[in-house]
């Protein structure tokens, strides 16, 4: 039977030459019926201890998970989750296209920053609305130093989450700063034809209850944040 696989961190150096695409690409292989994901493991030639996690259709599972035809099969390595804290940016709309001075709700940070903090105790979030909450009132020169340290802050995270129900050109710049420092990208926004998404985000949600589901089921622990990492280290 034919599965399709897609390696993490270390175990990309066991993908098959005959698989061509670049590392981090899925690609098919055949397997025997009845096969786990230890087996899948051992048949790419990867040692016995490499392969401590596994998603499979983007659902946590164990390694002894008997394996089904046209399963979408992810391995993960022990070092995928890092040792030192992941950092994570919170982009977002606030004015968006007000004419005033005012702020959009900022309530999806306060959703994002909980359920990140819950599902990942260590994490360590930077949120340019946290750190300057009344930016509204700054002067130009304070203005224009929070806006460059804030979007350079951007490049230098783990993983930036763009939360875009209207189009905002300060997460744009904060998107393309992220981009330009191999941060992955998540996207949360109806807008997927707009090429400031779809060339530089890695993930394209549709609203804020998915990016909340993965955290849930556990396909953003076992599968986003290991590609997070290797992004950072590309």
């Amino acid at each position: 039977m034919k599965v399709e696989v897609k390696l993490y961190g270390i175990l990309r150096t066991h993908r098959p030459p005959e698989a061509g695409g670049a590392p981090h690409h899925p690609f098919d292989i055949m397997i025997e019926t009845g096969a786990t994901a230890v087996h899948l493991a051992k048949q790419l030639g990867i040692e016995d201890g490499l392969v401590t996690g596994v998603a499979i259709n983007g659902e946590t599972a164990e390694l002894d998970t008997i394996l089904q035809d046209g399963d979408k099969i992810s391995l993960f390595p022990p070092t995928a989750g890092g040792s030192e804290p992941l950092r994570v940016f919170i982009a977002g709309v606030m004015q968006a296209d007000r004419h005033d001075t005012l702020l959009e709700s900022q309530d999806y940070r306060l959703q994002l920053s909980e359920a990140l903090r819950r599902h990942l105790p260590n994490v360590q979030l930077i949120d340019p609305w946290a750190e300057n909450p009344n930016s509204v009132d700054y002067d130009d020169e304070q203005a224009r130093h929070t806006f460059l340290t804030m979007t350079a802050k951007a490049s230098e995270a783990d993983l930036l989450i763009a939360y875009l129900p209207m189009p905002s050109m300060g997460t744009a710049m904060e998107m393309w700063q992220a981009y330009q420092g191999n941060t992955y990208i998540i996207a949360i926004t109806p807008f997927v034809h707009h090429w400031a998404i779809r060339f530089t985000a890695n993930e394209i949600l549709p609203d804020l209850d998915s990016l909340l589901e993965w955290l849930e089921n556990g396909r953003f622990q076992q599968e986003i944040i290991p590609a997070a990492l290797a992004c950072k280290q590309s």
